[in-house]
């Protein structure tokens, strides 16, 4: 056999196995199928053009699950949710109880509410009947925590909690001082009539007719307003060193207390001294009112930090029952279900008002304990840690009768991670219905792939593939997928493959670039899959694109640039080590040698033919 032909099978050997094996090119394509979706940079200013994802022209409806699934969505329905069922610490806990221990620290003394909002114990459901004693008092709105035989303690300590109504007005009397000052009686007179008119329990300053009544407070406001309430305090005690009778507005001195106990508080959280925040509490009652809702939050929260959750109980339902704010009151009890144990926040939620339409105001708060089971199980598996089929079909039945798009994806995630394929795709299609979301849409793709139906997906990726990167992602990987298979998963006109080009090169996707460049070294055009390879490689280094161009080099014997690849990518892509690269220097000495040889050859033979015939 000749070196010609030597040569030439050795690079047959090396390049056949990736440029004639349909499937070990598509295996390199699918392990570059991991390049992050921030490959593809889409046009922001694009309209998403997301339409019905079941009408006439894009039917996917074969791909729904069958209506008997337990957890299929089904026809929707105006059942009532119950709350949710926990076990209670108490053998009697009913809704609106706390549910916990008696506390060993110092109780909280609730004051007579002024807007008080009784829970609806009729829209609660419990396991156990409620008893007639224990069901008066939650409609009374006491504390049903507490033991009902138990006697009682009397104690003036403890954090006593008001509404924002009781708490000390303040008045405006800087005209009445003016006509004091002025001795303008009449006037003066008429102004008490109007402020005792606005405010029945009001009463005149003593120090109206004072001549120390004279000092103007602004300064003192001024300072008040940056915060800066150590320089009030400094600037009273120059202001009396000069003026001893002078005495600040009853005003300014109960706004400078509740200022300095609400930065203790929040600084004394802020470092997680959870007892110093109950301290301060108990020693400033008046700040515990609806309109210091951030300071309600810490102390509720360092008492639950302190595991006194009793106590903790008691500041939100007190929130609960007497602040107004929908905001506030929806933050609360967020706030409170990071905190209390789940029998406490099922309590808590009934004092949920009722809205227009019948529900409960928390009745989606009452469900934050399954979607963190169902994301726990998403992210890791564990299904210990999953819900119960009674909790996920009550979430079920909330989620078709509100209409949830975020909820009805969870739970096609929930499903997608444990590869139930159809009644996944049935949620995604569910959740898209109620908003389409890129989210959703690509579950519905994702899924329809894994059902083995790719034309359904190719289908739902093209129309929505501006919506998202992930969805434009998922229409490359469709057609790459396909392009490199040995059996194709979907038929592609020519049309569609100049589509599918322009895609590729708009979005700079080495995933596409590689697929098309197999696809035309494949069918012979070694010019336009150097193209793809090439920008596959420049757009992002995949070893689909590299070995390309490897086994591009080594067909047109150019060792140059395969020896360049080798010398880059070999740590990387371990199958560029199949290649072998012949250096033209040793075939010119090899022929050299040979040619030398042959030489040699002839001279020996002529000195034997000479030597012959001289002995003949």
């Amino acid at each position: 056999m000749s070196g010609k032909s030597k040569l030439t099978l050795a690079l047959l050997g090396a390049t056949a196995f990736f440029t004639f094996n349909p499937s070990v090119i598509s295996s390199i394509i699918h392990a570059d199928e991991k390049l992050s979706a921030e490959e593809i940079t889409l046009d922001q200013n694009s309209e998403l053009g997301l339409n019905s994802l079941t009408d006439s022209s894009n039917d996917i409806s074969g791909s729904l699950n069958s209506a008997n699934e337990d957890f299929a969505p089904r026809p929707k329905n105006t059942d009532f949710l119950a709350p949710l069922k926990e076990a209670a610490s108490k053998e009697n806990f009913v809704a609106g109880e706390t549910p916990f221990a008696v506390t060993v620290q110092k109780p909280v003394v609730l004051q007579p509410q002024i807007d008080t909002m009784v829970a609806n114990p009729a829209a609660f459901k419990i396991d156990k009947p409620m008893p007639v004693a224990v069901q008066a008092r939650v409609i009374a709105n006491l504390n049903p925590f507490v033991d009902p035989n138990a006697v009682p303690k009397k104690t003036d300590l403890g954090i006593k909690l008001k509404d924002a109504a009781v708490r000390k007005v303040a008045v405006d009397d800087g005209a009445l001082r003016y006509y004091a000052a002025s001795k303008d009686l009449q006037r003066l007179g008429a102004e008490m009539r109007r402020l005792k008119m606005l405010y029945p329990d009001w009463q005149p300053p003593k120090d109206l007719f004072s001549p120390a009544a004279q000092v103007s407070e602004q300064p003192l406001w001024d300072l008040y307003k940056i915060g800066d309430y150590a320089a009030v305090r400094a600037r009273i005690a120059l202001m009396q060193s000069a003026n001893p009778k002078w005495q600040p507005s009853d005003d300014l001195t109960l706004k400078l207390q509740m200022g300095e106990s609400r930065m203790m508080i929040n600084r004394a959280f802020a470092q997680r001294r959870w007892q110093q925040v109950i301290a301060t509490a108990q020693a400033s009652p008046s700040m515990l009112v609806c309109d210091e809702m951030q300071v309600l939050w810490n102390v509720g929260e360092s008492f639950a930090r302190a595991r006194d959750f009793a106590q903790s109980f008691e500041v939100y339902k007190y929130i609960l029952s007497s602040c107004s704010d929908p905001e506030l009151r929806l933050s609360t009890i967020q706030k409170a279900s990071l905190l209390l144990p789940s029998q406490g926040i099922t309590s808590l939620i009934s004092f949920g008002r009722l809205m227009p339409d019948g529900t409960s105001e928390f009745e989606n708060i009452g469900f934050d304990g399954v979607r963190r089971q169902i994301g726990e199980f998403i992210q890791h598996g564990d299904f210990a840690a999953a819900p119960s089929d009674d909790d996920l079909k009550r979430f079920v039945d909330f989620v078709q009768r509100t209409g949830s798009a975020s909820d009805a994806g969870l739970i096609g995630w929930y499903f997608y991670s444990q590869e139930e394929w159809k009644i996944a795709n049935s949620w995604f299609i569910e959740a898209s219905q109620y908003e389409r979301s890129p989210k959703n849409i690509e579950g519905v793709i994702m899924t329809l792939r894994n059902m083995e139906k790719p034309e359904d997906a190719l289908r739902v990726a093209r129309r929505y593939m501006k919506a998202s990167p992930e969805i434009a992602r998922q229409y490359v990987e469709i057609i790459a997928s396909s392009l490199t298979a040995e059996t194709p998963e979907v038929t592609l006109k020519d049309k569609e493959v100049a589509d599918f080009e322009k895609v590729v090169a708009d979005q700079k996707s080495p995933l596409g670039a590689q697929a098309l460049g197999w696809k035309y070294l494949a069918s012979g055009d070694k010019s336009k899959a150097q193209d793809w390879f090439t920008d596959s490689v420049k757009w992002k280094p995949t070893e689909g694109g590299v070995v390309g161009l490897a086994v591009l080099a080594s067909r047109s014997k150019n060792y140059v640039t395969l020896s360049a690849l080798k010398t880059k990518y070999l740590k990387t892509y371990a199958s560029l080590d199949d290649f072998r690269i012949y250096s033209s220097s040793k075939t010119y000495k090899w022929k050299k040698f040979k040619k030398r040889n042959n030489v040699m050859r002839n001279i020996e033979g002529k000195k034997k033919r000479s030597q012959s015939r001289s002995a003949t």
